[in-house]
């Protein structure tokens, strides 16, 4: 039987199941409660300050009797216009000025407390008498290894001396090399560790 939210030592967080390492000094509902938190403040709408709407009128009045009095301004349609104009800038100034002053709400800070994510497969694999800390050690190695396996594809291609362009250098010659060479190294380390987890949970043979 799988491992599933139920196993004392995880929980599930909607399609994803988390483990916590004994040694975290948390439980496992603190740290489940840490990890399912509401909407960001970010996507709040802004509330708008009855300040910010006094702006705006006055900005628009202020528009109108500028133009009637400086030109004798008295077509309804420019007035309007003008008036729209003014209250534009007048709520985009005291809005600006309301929040420069006040400034914004210190946004809580989101803590999430120590948990490691379970692999689908590990999950399906594990025996159901693993320990916590067992699958929190099978699910690094798992993902250490697709990672290592990951790094090593995308390693950068050495090109053939023998077919290389007179614009080559030998600089981007053993830069990729050299990468190559690191992420040759990773990845065999990370399949040593990986072989026996693999083994012990049926997991695919490393190539």
């Amino acid at each position: 039987m799988a491992i599933n939210g139920s196993h004392p030592g995880c929980f599930a967080v909607g399609a994803r199941l988390y483990a916590v390492p004994s040694d975290t000094g948390h439980d496992v509902a603190e740290t489940q409660a840490s990890w399912a938190r509401p909407r960001s403040p970010h996507h709040r709408r802004p509330r708008i300050h009855w300040s910010v709407v006094v702006g705006g009128v006055a900005g628009g009045i202020l528009i109108d009797a500028s133009a009637i009095r400086s030109s004798n301004l008295a077509d309804p349609v420019a007035l309007l216009m003008m008036f729209i104009l003014g209250g534009l800038v007048g709520f985009a100034s005291a809005y600006g000025i309301r929040e420069a002053c006040l400034g914004r709400k210190p946004e809580p800070e989101v803590v999430r407390l120590p948990a490691v994510e379970i692999p689908g497969d590990v999950a399906r694999g594990a025996p159901d008498d693993a320990t916590a800390d067992e699958l929190v050690l099978w699910s690094v190695v798992t993902k250490r290894y697709r990672a290592a396996l990951a790094a090593r594809d995308d390693a950068p291609f050495v090109p053939d001396p023998r077919v290389s362009t007179p614009s080559s250098t030998g600089a981007t010659t053993s830069t990729a090399a050299a990468a190559g060479a690191l992420a040759e190294l990773a990845y065999i380390t990370a399949r040593h560790d990986f072989e026996p987890v693999a083994e012990l949970l049926g997991l695919a043979t490393p190539r």
